[in-house]
């Protein structure tokens, strides 16, 4: 029976309440005006490009041999679609110095962030029981981005072992290749793992991957191995765990 060694969370929405859809249009706006200022571009061009060049880093059907980080995978669409040299100081600069100093001043009432009801006491209920942790969240942004999002959550003094941002991976959710590369980092074997997630298309890989899902959004995929709230997770963790091995078992004998 495989033993589970390790809880990786999602993060927005799973730890991390907030409405992602008014958060990614102020930063991809915030992000092309900062870009077309520089460049002396239209914001409007470079909104375009930018939206275009996320979507693209999020749906590519990338080649295997494709072994870019997402960040330059970003870069090179954006640069395809507008001219915009990403490795110019300037550009990378000014969008660090963005995303520390200003974009953590930019939860506003429309974006809402705020650490999810019963996050802390999942992370430490899994902790106290012993497992290792990762936060597992989409790599579509930098580093500086996802820790601005992390410190609305509380959560930069959770010990996470590893946080995938675009610096660190070649892929993105559902890709079984992003969350094989994630495990790899980890020293994990899927088997070995619980996914914890919100998303019913992005936190479940390909069934074959063998990694089993908790999930705390809306509905009850017929995947997952447990469905209640993120508030629940920490009250329930102990059958959260028997399903795990019993899944795991039934597993190996099929």
């Amino acid at each position: 029976m495989a033993d589970l060694k390790a809880v990786v969370f999602d993060m927005d929405d799973t730890l991390l309440s907030i409405n992602l859809s008014a958060f990614i249009a102020m930063y991809a706006m915030d992000e092309a005006d900062l870009l077309a200022k520089i460049s002396r571009k239209r914001t409007f061009t470079l909104f375009s490009a930018y939206a275009s060049a996320m979507l693209d880093l999020n749906n590519a059907e990338r080649d295997e041999g494709d072994t870019r980080t997402n960040f330059r995978y970003f870069f090179d669409a954006l640069e395809t679609r507008c001219g915009l040299p990403y490795s110019d100081p300037a550009v990378l600069d000014a969008l660090d110095f963005y995303e520390r100093e200003i974009l953590p001043r930019k939860n506003d009432r429309v974006v809402s962030a705020r650490p999810r009801e019963g996050a802390q006491k999942a992370v430490e209920t899994v902790l106290d029981h012993g497992y290792r942790i990762a936060l597992l969240t989409n790599p579509s942004f930098s580093r500086a981005c996802i820790e601005c999002r992390m410190a609305w959550g509380d959560m930069l003094d959770m010990p996470f072992e590893l946080v995938t941002t675009w610096e660190n991976s070649t892929r993105c959710k559902p890709d079984a290749g992003y969350y094989r590369e994630a495990l790899d980092k980890l020293g994990l074997a899927p088997e070995e793992t619980l996914m914890v997630g919100n998303d019913p298309k992005r936190d479940f890989p390909a069934a074959s991957f063998g990694l089993q899902t908790a999930y705390v959004g809306a509905g009850a995929p017929k995947r997952a191995l447990w469905c209640g709230s993120m508030a629940d997770f920490a009250a329930n963790f102990n059958e959260i765990e028997e399903r795990f091995h019993m899944q795991s078992k039934a597993n190996r004998e099929t």
